[in-house]
C-alpha cells in the first residue's frame, strides 16, 4: 500500500508540473518561431537566457520555501493552522492560474507582445518575457506541490510532467505534431479544478483541527475504519481508506478525505460548481470576444 501513496504523490505531482510547464513551454516556442519567422534567429540566446534565469530562479525559490516552512519553529507548533492557510492560500493562487488559461492569450497576442518588448528593449525586453514566464510558472508549482502534496514521490511527478510537457511542446513546434492545446487546456482545467477544491477543503479541515474554523457536522461519513496494528505495520487499508489504493490516489489529487466534516463536503462542492459556472461564462465571454 505504500505503493499507492507514492503513486498518487506521482500522479499529483505529474498534473501540476506538466500543467505549469506546458504554458512557460509554449510561450518559450511560440518566441523562438516568431524570431525564426521575423528572421531575427540570432535573438533566441536571449530568450535561453531567460529560460536558465527563470529554471535558477524557480529553484532559489523551492529552497526558501523549503527553509521557512521546514525550519521555522512558529510553523512546527502551529502546524495544522498554518497549513491550513498555506493551502487555502495555494487554491487562491491555483484558481487565479485557471482562470488565467482559460482567457490565455492567443499566439497572435503573444508575438505582438514580443514584437513590442523587442522594439524597447532589443534582447532584454525577450529575456524579461521568457524569465518571468519561467520563473512564474516554477513558483507556482513550489506552492502548490508543497501546499498540496506529501513526500518525495511529488518531486519526482513534477520532473516527470515538466519533461513531458517539453516534450510535447518539441514536437509541436519543432515536428509539426498536431496537437489540440485548447482540448488539452480543457482536460488540465477540469483535473485543476478538482485539485484546487480538494486543497480547500483540506485547508479547512487543518483549520478545523487547530480549533479555528467551526466543524459543525463532524462526520458526512467514515470509510477509515479502525486498522489493527498489523495492517498498519504492513500497510494494508481499505481501498476507500485515505491511506488504501483508491483514497491515497484520490486524496492526493482530489483532496479526498475519508471521514470529512460538513464544511468539508459543502466548500468541495460549492468551489466545483463555481469554477465549472465561471469557466462555462469566462470561456463563452472568450470566444464572444474573439
Amino acid at each position: 500500500m505504500a505503493s499507492a501513496f507514492l503513486w498518487s504523490d506521482i500522479w499529483a505531482g505529474g498534473l501540476i508540473g506538466f500543467r505549469e510547464a506546458v504554458e512557460a513551454a509554449l510561450i518559450i516556442g511560440v518566441l523562438l518561431t516568431w524570431l525564426a519567422r521575423s528572421e531575427r534567429g540570432d535573438l533566441a540566446n536571449w530568450i535561453w537566457k531567460g529560460v536558465g534565469a527563470g529554471v535558477l530562479a524557480s529553484i532559489v525559490v523551492a529552497v526558501l520555501f523549503a527553509w521557512v516552512w521546514g525550519g521555522v519553529e512558529s510553523f512546527k507548533e502551529h502546524a495544522a493552522m498554518f497549513e491550513g492557510i498555506l493551502e487555502i492560500a495555494a487554491a487562491v493562487l491555483l484558481t487565479a492560474v485557471i482562470i488565467h488559461f482559460i482567457r490565455h492569450p492567443s499566439a497572435v497576442e503573444l508575438e505582438e507582445w514580443a514584437d513590442e518588448a523587442y522594439r524597447t528593449k532589443q534582447g532584454a525586453g525577450l529575456f524579461m518575457i521568457s524569465f518571468l514566464s519561467v520563473w512564474r510558472e516554477g513558483s507556482e508549482t513550489v506552492i502548490f506541490i508543497g501546499a498540496g502534496t506529501d513526500g518525495f514521490g511529488a518531486v519526482v511527478g513534477v520532473g516527470i510532467g515538466i519533461v513531458s510537457a517539453t516534450l510535447l511542446a518539441y514536437a509541436f513546434f519543432k515536428r509539426g505534431m498536431e496537437v489540440d492545446i485548447t482540448k488539452l487546456f480543457k482536460v488540465t482545467n477540469v483535473l485543476l479544478i478538482l485539485f484546487a477544491a480538494g486543497l480547500v477543503a483540506h485547508g479547512f479541515h487543518e483549520l478545523q483541527q487547530a480549533g479555528v474554523a467551526p466543524i459543525v457536522v463532524e462526520h458526512i461519513w467514515d470509510v477509515n475504519p479502525d486498522v489493527s496494528d498489523a495492517d498498519v505495520a504492513d500497510g494494508n487499508y481499505p481501498a476507500l481508506h485515505e491511506k488504501g489504493v483508491i483514497g491515497g490516489i484520490f486524496k492526493a489529487l482530489f483532496g479526498w478525505n475519508g471521514n470529512p466534516a460538513l464544511l468539508e463536503v459543502v466548500l468541495w462542492s460549492a468551489y466545483v460548481g463555481g469554477m465549472v459556472y465561471f469557466s462555462k461564462k469566462l470561456g463563452g465571454a472568450t470566444h464572444t470576444s474573439e
